[in-house]
């Protein structure tokens, strides 16, 4: 496509901000060395930046991973490409960047990738398996032997170009014609002359043929070529020969009778009957020799030679006539053309004016609708499309607004959620929580509530965004007021139900499931509204069992035969030592893969039991870790379609090797980003597995 490449360089960074100055570099040096202006390099620095921060924020948004930088130089394009393994930008749009869809979905990076294809040549997004890549590449501009430098291209106007190249093409066009008329007139008078030559001198010969059978004198042969010469301007000298080649007649001069006759050196002597032209700066002269015979008897040739001078000078008045009347209609061509080029090109040169302002962003002023109805219906598209870009740009305006302000509703949520897990007496604590879009609406709260007590909360509130999100927080809210010093989780849930059923939007439901700790008894008392089974392993038995209680979830309509509180039931489980639960939304358990097949409880049942075999118990660290990682090569990510949250709990029992000179610690991962409290968790770095 672009020949062989001069060059070709390729690097690899982690795809994290800090290392945009790296790439930019390299960037920077490969514009440079390949001759590219420093207007042009400043423009595809910016656009490289653009590109590898939305990959950055975007592509790794819930993980780490590295971003792979090709730049391949050609002599006259730059081809850049930024390769990820991360999410998909369009995964929709098989790999095509469609600036349309994001002008009109407002999506946070549209911009950025308008502002990309604003500035490269040509921009393309691929996806494919296990990897993606931003594809860009950029012309190496200089001006050419062939360019027209730009002060002659001002120094035109649309119009008076438009009347140049059209009067140059109908000239070319009428010298075209002229020429092969001008030759085939000529050829033909020509040849009209030879023919009428060949006339003439075959007279003569049949007349002389006639003069040598009767034995007439050199006076009468010399009166028959006088005769015609006189007769005929164009012959210049007529010469008769008998068969052994002495002259017999000679027009031009008498005393060469009898004499032999001596041809031109121009013409061939061999060539009868062919008109020869003779080498002469006098005049245009030519020869022609024909035999003289009677039957089949040879008396001789005639010589001719004839002059086409006087045919010349005609067609040259005639041409000049032409030329003159021609170049008089072209005046008046041009004059035309002119006029009319008002017609076409001036509404052509309101359109570029206007297109001129829209690019320096004026997007009010209107074109008027007037002159043909071609250019009538052009304007008002034009006038339309820039009232909708207009308030397109005005809407994404008001969606970036939007988006910053669900950025920060996003950092506010996860204020909301427990940075730090409450230490436990006798009960070790894991959390995890990742949210489907900015913000999600799973909620997860481990917190005291008074003698002892703990309460554990998982809940999910149906649909995701901000509706979700703001329903989220006003549940967490009300299940800390009504929990605190609550010895009952059915009663808590009973009334948290009173509360929303005043409170809840219509159409929105949650899954809840509630428990309370003893630590003093090690009992876990809890109630299920409508939420995922609680997993537990007894370790005893080395048996996983999953306890789902009855209870409908909040915010559905009651039947008539039977109310919320009717249908909850509550569950009491007494711990041993080592035991383990897991309390989980279905984000885990609905995770797909990029064929659509489900997790399903099957396979984390399967999971657990398989880290959960052995003497000596894992860590609880890297049991929730083993959990993500197991989702992840399960999704092979895929686009997530719902948040996953969980709490893992384990009682204390005797510490392994491991943990024994170990700090304690807990922890709980939001987004990726690691948090720890002062638990008998086992203190792992984010290299565990959450990051």
């Amino acid at each position: 496509m672009f020949r062989r490449p001069i060059k070709e360089i390729n690097a690899e960074f982690v795809a994290e901000e800090r290392y945009l100055d790296s790439i930019q570099r390299i960037v920077k040096e490969a514009c440079t060395a390949a001759g590219m202006s420093r207007r042009d390099v400043t423009a595809v620095l910016l656009a490289i930046e653009e590109g590898a921060t939305n990959i950055i924020r975007h592509a790794y948004l819930y993980e780490k991973g590295t971003l792979r930088l090709r730049i391949v130089v050609y002599r006259k394009i730059i081809a850049f490409s930024l390769i990820d393994s991360g999410r998909s930008f369009h995964p929709e749009q098989t790999g095509k960047i469609d600036l349309e869809k994001l002008v009109e979905s407002g999506r946070k990076g549209g911009l950025g990738f308008y502002m990309i294809s604003k500035i490269m040549d040509s921009v393309e997004y691929i996806s494919a398996a296990g990897f993606n890549e931003l594809r860009m590449l950029k012309r190496i501009r200089g001006l050419s032997a062939t360019d027209t430098p730009p002060l002659l291209r001002r120094m035109f106007t649309l119009r008076a170009k438009f009347s140049f190249f059209t009067f140059l093409i109908v000239s070319l066009i009428i010298a075209a014609a002229f020429y092969f008329v001008d030759r085939r007139t000529k050829m033909e008078v020509r040849g009209h002359l030879e023919d009428m030559v060949w006339a003439l001198s075959s007279t003569i010969a049949d007349q002389a043929a006639g003069y040598y059978i009767n034995s007439r004198s050199d006076v009468e042969f010399d009166e028959l070529i006088v005769s015609y010469t006189r007769a005929n301007p164009t012959l210049k000298l007529v010469v008769l020969t008998d068969s052994t080649g002495l002259i017999r007649a000679h027009s031009g001069d008498i005393s060469n009778i009898r004499k032999p006759y001596q041809a031109p050196n121009e013409i061939d002597p061999q060539l009868i009957g062919v008109h020869q032209s003779l080498d002469t700066t006098q005049s245009k002269l030519n020869y022609l020799a024909l035999n003289i015979r009677a039957g089949p008897r040879f008396f001789g040739r005639v010589h001719t030679v004839y002059s086409s001078e006087p045919v010349d000078e005609k067609l040259a008045a005639v041409r000049k006539r032409i030329i003159m009347f021609t170049g008089l209609l072209l005046l008046v061509g041009i004059l035309g053309i002119y006029l009319l080029s008002n017609y076409f090109v001036k509404p052509i040169a309101k359109i570029t004016h206007r297109v001129r302002r829209f690019t320096s962003g004026d997007l009010e002023t209107e074109l008027p609708l007037e002159g043909a109805d071609e250019f009538f219906e052009i304007a008002r598209a034009l006038n339309d499309m820039m009232t909708r870009l207009s308030k397109d740009r005005r809407n994404i305006i008001e969606r970036e607004k939007m988006a910053k302000e669900i950025e920060v509703a996003s950092q506010i949520q996860k204020t909301l959620l427990p940075v730090q897990l409450p230490a436990i007496p006798g009960l070790q604590l894991d959390a995890y929580y990742r949210a489907a879009s900015v913000v999600g609406g799973d909620l997860y709260d481990v917190f005291e509530i008074g003698d002892g007590r703990f309460c554990l909360v998982v809940a999910d509130v149906s649909g995701k965004g901000v509706p979700a999100s703001l329903v989220m927080s006003m549940l967490r809210t009300v299940i800390q007021i009504h929990a605190v010093g609550a010895r009952s989780a059915k009663q808590v849930m009973l009334a948290v139900d009173d509360y929303l059923k005043a409170n809840i939007p219509p159409g929105m439901f949650i899954t809840v499931l509630l428990a309370i700790y003893d630590t003093s008894a090690s009992r876990l008392t809890f109630v299920s509204a409508g939420h995922n089974p609680m997993i537990y392993y007894q370790a005893k038995s080395g048996q996983l069992k999953t306890l789902n209680p009855t209870g409908m979830p909040l915010g559905v309509p009651v039947t008539l035969d039977r109310d919320f509180g009717s249908g909850l039931e509550e569950v009491s489980v007494e711990l041993d030592e080592n035991d383990l639960f897991l309390v989980y939304t279905d984000g885990i358990t609905e995770a797909t893969d990029r064929d659509g097949n489900q997790y399903g409880m099957g396979r984390l049942v399967e999971f657990l039991q398989q880290q959960l075999v052995g003497d000596e118990a894992i860590q609880l660290s890297k049991l929730a870790a083993g959990i993500v990682e197991e989702l992840d090569a399960f999704s092979g990510f895929a686009k997530q379609n719902d948040d996953i949250t969980f709490i893992l709990a384990r009682t204390e029992g005797r510490k392994s090797s491991s943990e024994k000179h170990q700090e304690p610690a807990g922890r709980a991962v939001i987004d990726s980003q690691t948090y720890r409290s002062t638990d008998s968790s086992a203190s792992s770095s984010p290299q565990d597995g959450d990051e």
